[in-house]
């Protein structure tokens, strides 16, 4: 497919061939795609993309890789943390630059290693996850007292398991504070293993911090547990529902109160400029540090905060991206007013 840049300015279009390479179909990822039209479009290069859906096949991922390389494209633009893992794994070193977008953190995962300097290599990274310490420092404002968190999961997730969930019980452990696991299996038995692990879980909180004042309830990205929203509200009363990814906070009240996290939108934009400085020749892949988006996006749903007497320090609601109002309407979406 091509895009083509705005009238009138034809003469000085680059005309760019771009890999994406995806492991399956997502709705994250046609978003992570629709992101990369746009910024080309923006920063008028046009663009010949080809799309190719590997289907969790790494024969099929190397063969795409391999065929780019001979076809001399301009770039690879992997999408998920899969493709991420896919083009780390096997095509490091190679003659065409690759920039990530929509994965987990890369630094935790090995593939990077650090957050300030650059692979060395034609890979830029950039990241879902904000540092952990950073999510930390949020709820330390927002619960001052805290005591225990239960802490929701896909434990046969390992890109969660390893870039969120160990190295937040590392430092939860080592600031003194309780954890209660809360994980399921797989998306298709986490209702039902929500529905038998949730009241044992509360009441295992409760037990250690009677008032919900000291404790709160943190879901992951994984897909299976965000995806039961409705469940994990049915049995959390008073505690708080929060979040590391914003679209978990929602209009109406079926909705977690609050989500500090990266929004996918605003990770594959930050991965399409990286794409643009790359096909301008103005940095080469390997020069990029990991791209992470920073203030976090910072979720708010009022209606919920007043439903379970939360109050949201002003801080959080100055700085947040999507709110909702005390009627569970969106007021502020990516930072602008909602007419």
């Amino acid at each position: 497919m091509y895009i083509t840049p705005a009238a009138g300015t034809s003469n000085k279009q680059l005309q760019k061939q771009v890999l994406m390479l995806l492991a399956k179909q997502s709705g994250s990822y046609q978003l992570a795609i629709e992101t990369f039209l746009q910024v080309m479009l923006r920063n008028n290069i046009a663009v010949k993309i080809t799309l190719n859906h590997f289907n969790k096949n790494i024969k099929r991922g190397i063969e795409a890789l391999e065929r780019a390389e001979q076809e001399n494209f301009d770039l690879v633009f992997s999408i998920g943390s899969e493709s991420a893992a896919l083009v780390h794994q096997h095509f490091q070193d190679h003659s065409v630059p690759v920039v990530t977008s929509t994965n987990k953190d890369p630094v935790l995962l090995g593939q990077a290693e650090n957050y300030h300097t650059g692979s060395g290599h034609n890979i830029a990274y950039t990241s879902l996850n904000i540092p952990i310490d950073v999510q930390l420092n949020y709820l330390s404002i927002l619960r001052p007292g805290l005591k225990v968190i239960g802490l929701l999961y896909n434990k046969n997730h390992p890109q969660v398991m390893t870039t969120e969930v160990i190295p937040l019980k590392k430092k939860l452990k080592k600031l003194g504070l309780d954890v209660v696991d809360i994980a399921v299996s797989s998306r298709s038995a986490a209702g039902q293993e929500l529905q038998q692990r949730m009241p044992r879980a509360i009441a295992q909180m409760q037990a250690i911090a009677p008032q919900a004042d000291y404790s709160l309830l943190w879901i992951t990205s994984s897909t299976a547990i965000f995806t039961q929203m409705a469940i994990i509200n049915q049995f959390s009363g008073t505690i708080p529902v929060l979040g590391s990814i914003p679209n978990i906070v929602t209009e109406g009240d079926n909705s977690a109160v609050l989500a500090i996290g990266i929004d996918r939108r605003n990770n594959a934009h930050l991965a399409s400029i990286y794409a643009v400085k790359i096909l301008k020749g103005q940095v080469a892949a390997g020069e990029l540090k990991v791209g992470i988006v920073t203030p976090p996006d910072i979720a708010i749903n009022f209606l919920v905060a007043k439903k379970i007497a939360l109050k949201i320090p002003f801080q959080f609601f100055e700085s947040a991206s999507f709110i909702y109002n005390y009627q569970g309407k969106p007021v502020r979406m990516f930072g602008q007013k909602v007419q």
